[in-house]
């Protein structure tokens, strides 16, 4: 091997090792050195706060007038969503005031050998009352009874009709409301439809609610409204509220601002409580129910409601049409409000 070649072989081995040791050293500096970076930021703390609900007041009472006593009729004869103890506030005011409260459960009269009567023992019973109160029905109202309700009310009885959302598809039942197109047929579970066709008003499909502006509860919503049985309310809370639709007889007396239909997403107002003379239809159920009647401006409601019921002054003896011509049917009932005997149209009356 040429002595020229051997040189250049040690030099290019002497060049790649003083390489190697330079990187070596650049290495250990590098990871002796301490890095500057300074110190971590501290990152605000989650506020669990924010969270918390916001307090409701719940120590309302609900009241009803003194004075004469009136006759308050509660069905459950048409598989009513209601019953004493889901509003016993309700209750409970209006006896307290000297009034009575029977719970029409239907008759029993008619069946297999059973003699035929002619007309409604439901309009029977609506002959020694002052007031009904129809809640959530799971049947739909005959002709003879629906009839018979707007006697009622022509003859100075007070009624209200509330209801929930519609738990079934619509019905072949259509509604006509003069001025009002309610766009065909409508559900009669949970919805006292036809009662409330007669007097200008149709529930809703859906429920109402509020994403920003609640009491706590997205469906529960926020109703006020000016005089009447809204005088006073300014936070009337509403479980689940169904809106109405009113025709040219009917006054909205509650409504719902800001809020949208679960059926169709649109946000606005909602009218939830409407008035045609003796008649009050109410979009919701709850306000009248233990847990929610002394809740929020509730209890000024339900007691606006129940002076309402025992305001009217009824003649005596309607609805005159469709009645059991003076031959009340057993079934079941309860009064409450007096001692214990046999009330008309087979209603059992209860002690306090």
């Amino acid at each position: 091997m040429r002595t020229r070649d051997v040189a250049r072989g040690i030099g290019v081995v002497a060049v790649v090792a003083i390489v190697v040791l330079a990187a070596t050293v650049a290495g250990g500096l590098l990871v002796s050195s301490p890095t500057n970076v300074g110190e971590a930021p501290t990152p605000d703390a989650y506020d669990t706060g924010s969270l918390d609900a916001s307090p409701i007041a719940s120590d309302g009472d609900v009241t009803a007038p003194d004075g004469e006593s009136k006759t308050v009729v509660v069905d459950v004869s048409h598989g009513n969503d209601v019953s004493e103890d889901a509003i016993q506030p309700f209750v409970d005011a209006l006896v307290e005031s000297g009034h009575e409260v029977r719970f029409y459960g239907g008759s029993s009269s008619t069946g297999i050998g059973a003699p035929t009567q002619s007309g409604s023992p439901f309009n029977e019973t609506l002959r020694s009352a002052d007031a009904l109160v129809v809640v959530s029905p799971a049947a739909t109202y005959d002709d003879d009874e629906a009839a018979g309700v707007e006697a009622f009310a022509d003859a100075g009885g007070r009624v209200l009709l509330a209801a929930d959302p519609p738990t079934t598809t619509t019905s072949d039942q259509p509604i006509s409301i003069p001025g009002l197109d309610t766009g065909g047929s409508v559900s009669a579970a949970g919805q006292p439809a036809n009662l409330a066709g007669q007097f200008d008003v149709t529930f809703g499909n859906g429920y109402l609610y509020d994403m920003a502006d609640n009491a706590n509860n997205f469906q529960h919503v926020y109703a006020s409204g000016d005089g009447g049985i809204a005088d006073g309310v300014e936070d009337a809370i509403l479980g689940g509220a169904v809106p109405l639709r009113t025709g040219p007889d009917a006054s909205v007396v509650l409504s719902v601002g800001d809020a949208a239909l679960s059926t169709t997403r649109e946000t606005g107002s909602y009218a939830v409580a409407a008035r045609t003379g003796n008649v009050i239809a109410v979009g919701d159920t709850d306000v009248l129910t233990s847990g929610m009647a002394t809740t929020g401006d509730n209890d000024v409601l339900a007691s606006n409601l129940a002076a309402f019921l025992v305001s009217g002054d009824k003649e005596p003896g309607e609805p005159s049409n469709g009645g059991t011509g003076g031959q009340p049917p057993t079934g079941s009932g309860a009064m409450i409000g007096s001692a214990a005997s046999t009330g008309s149209a087979g209603m059992v009356t209860a002690a306090d």
